[in-house]
């Protein structure tokens, strides 16, 4: 092995030192299809004409823009969400449709999983995904004050219920909470339990969902309604007002009305509406008061001076420390007064659940996470749409949420126009490398070092946001080309030359890192031939059933593209790794694939998802 680098065209050379300049950012301004930025960065001109097809021709066109190479067909406007919707067909998908099901719905595929998909039709699939069983984190955490962040590494690599733990990722950016917390950053299995919520009801209900983040004592820590006190004028106490205002702001109607679309809704001067004034964040402040923890068989006066709260259960309601006067919240709706913190507590979500900017402001957020950071109006309204009724008369079913958003036609072809697709985060590059070679340690786990460094290293990790406002922020303008066309890019919120330099860096050290065919490892960029030994905490990459592919340049080259930029490799990134492929030994195959894909992931090209 060698290390390795090329340049924005394709060709070996100092693309580590344009990494650490502005100038790198501006091409990825230019493969969001932004012109005058970028000069010479291959941009895609259509989604047909770099599709690759998965044959031995290592043709990159295809001809076709259906997003499926066996048939299933798109209708309407494709990436410019002019149009309708995707036709869901009951034939199989087909291999390029099947691969951006996996880039976009899951944590990763690997060659198994591609194969698998294209075989069934999107609702088998779709089916399949939701009947998995879930794959928890909490059980998976020794002590206490154990980190979650192993938990949550092998649930995204090795959980089978890949669907659903790529739609907890995306809920758990929404509804924020984070071990950056002065008594939670001790509770490891407490947060995996945080998780678990979020991922047990990721393919449910909206509403179920709201409840079991509302009672979760990790919410009621990290937005301090815990223990949350009936008012008392003569001592001067007043209920905590944080997680009202976020629970509205953050997690279900935003801060501005919106039409069905997404859209701002503008008052006759122009001006957008805000949703909710202080009168009602105070007022909903009453609602969340009288919430402790689980008694665990304490008396109630006991367990409420308690300061060993339980954090794996939720938390229980103490009536003489919830206000149960009547209330008028956002909206105008009222709250009758002898209420319990449950009855009070269910009239709010209810109130919150059924507003009608709660589908579009959760449904564009949701296609911002998995397809692309600047969806059509019409594409949001679809989604919400699906949101407010999922075609049986429910409301909020996720699990339609999520196919609507992902076999929507801005989601099942290449994104053609400008700002079309998103900044594909750190965390997912790295699970998708891992699961597209089945990575594995030989103690069972996923604890290799990166994973403890991810959250310096790419500017992110689970349930670690500094802020209740995510990682990044989804209305984030970088300034410059990108701001000036209109354009929000969350994920550059977290993107700066040193997190650019240490993500490729991170990456190049994982690929680098494999076991061949034939038992042999080779660890390191620099041990060529098999040298090196794999630690039982480090992430192994495995090759055999690439290495078959690698024997033609071309095919292996196609494969990698389908698994990991499926239909947007541009025609000089193909043509430049087929050269170099060639140019290593065909009697050292998993050499070929290995340098292949670690040239592919640390490309800028691979770094939008299309």
């Amino acid at each position: 092995m060698r290390y390795v680098t090329w340049n924005l065209h394709g060709e070996r050379g100092f693309s580590a030192l344009l990494a650490v300049r502005s100038g790198w950012l501006l091409a990825f301004a230019a493969s969001l299809g932004l012109s005058g930025c970028g000069a010479g960065v291959s941009t895609l001109a259509s989604g047909a004409s770099n599709t690759a097809t998965g044959s031995s021709t290592g043709s990159t066109s295809t001809g076709s823009s259906t997003g499926s190479s066996s048939g299933t067909t798109t209708t309407g406007g494709g990436s410019t969400g002019t149009g309708g919707t995707t036709t869901v067909s009951p034939q199989a998908m087909g291999q390029l449709a099947a691969a951006r099901l996996l880039m976009q719905g899951t944590m990763g595929g690997s060659l198994a999983d591609l194969n698998t998909a294209a075989a069934e039709s999107y609702d088998a699939w779709f089916a399949a995904q939701s009947a998995a069983t879930v794959s928890l984190e909490e059980p998976r955490i020794p002590n206490w004050n154990s980190s979650q962040t192993p938990a949550w590494w092998y649930n995204a690599v090795n959980g089978p219920d890949q669907l659903r733990q790529r739609m907890a990722f995306a809920l758990s950016e929404i509804l924020v909470a984070s071990s950056v917390n002065v008594v939670l950053y001790t509770q490891g299995r407490g947060l995996g339990y945080y998780y678990d919520q979020i991922a047990s009801n990721a393919l449910g209900n909206f509403r179920t969902l709201l409840t079991a983040v509302s009672t979760s004592p990790e919410m009621g820590e990290y937005l301090t309604f815990y223990k949350n006190d009936v008012p008392n004028p003569a001592t001067g106490v007043q209920p905590d007002e944080n997680y009202a205002r976020e629970v509205m702001q953050l997690f279900t109607i935003g801060l501005w009305q919106l039409n069905p679309d997404g859209t701002q809704t503008l008052d006759a001067g122009g001006n957008p509406i805000p949703t909710y004034a202080q009168a009602d964040v105070s007022a909903l402040a009453r609602v969340f008061t009288g919430w402790g923890s689980a008694l665990d068989g304490q008396s109630a006066g006991a367990a409420w001076s308690n300061e060993q709260p339980d954090y794996l259960n939720p938390m229980a309601c103490y009536a003489s420390h919830h206000d149960s006067g009547a209330k008028t919240i956002v909206g105008g709706a009222t709250i009758a007064a002898g209420g319990t913190c449950q009855s009070d507590m269910a009239t709010a979500l209810d109130t919150l659940f059924n507003h009608a900017n709660t589908g579009p402001f959760i449904s564009k957020q949701l296609i911002q996470r998995l397809v692309t950071s600047n969806p059509s109006a019409a594409y949001v309204a679809r989604v919400a749409a699906v949101f407010a009724n999922d075609g049986t008369g429910v409301r909020g079913n996720l699990l339609a949420v999520a196919k609507a958003i992902l076999t929507d036609s801005e989601a099942v072809a290449v994104g053609t126009s400008a700002g079309a697709g998103k900044l594909r985060e750190p965390m997912l590059r790295l699970t998708a490398l891992w699961r597209a070679f089945s990575a594995s340690q030989s103690n069972g786990l996923v604890s290799d070092q990166i994973t403890s460094n991810a959250a310096p290293d790419f500017g992110e990790d689970a349930l670690q946001s500094p802020t209740v406002f995510n990682f990044f922020t989804p209305s984030y303008e970088r300034a410059g080309p990108m701001a000036t066309a209109g354009l929000v890019t969350p994920e550059f919120q977290i993107t700066n030359e040193s997190s650019i330099v240490l993500t490729a860096n991170d990456l190049q050290y994982q690929a680098y890192k494999f076991v061949n065919a034939a038992g042999v490892a080779e660890i390191g960029v620099d041990a060529p031939g098999g040298q090196g030994t794999p630690g039982a905490n480090d992430m192994v990459l495995h090759t055999a059933a690439w290495e078959p592919l690698a024997a033609d340049p071309a095919t292996l080259v196609t494969q990698l593209g389908l698994v990991f930029m499926p239909g947007q490799m541009p025609t000089a990134m193909y043509n430049t790794l087929v050269n170099y492929v060639t140019a290593i030994p065909a009697s050292s195959p998993a050499n070929r694939v290995i340098e292949a894909a670690s040239l592919l992931l640390g490309s800028p090209q691979y770094s939008v998802q299309r």
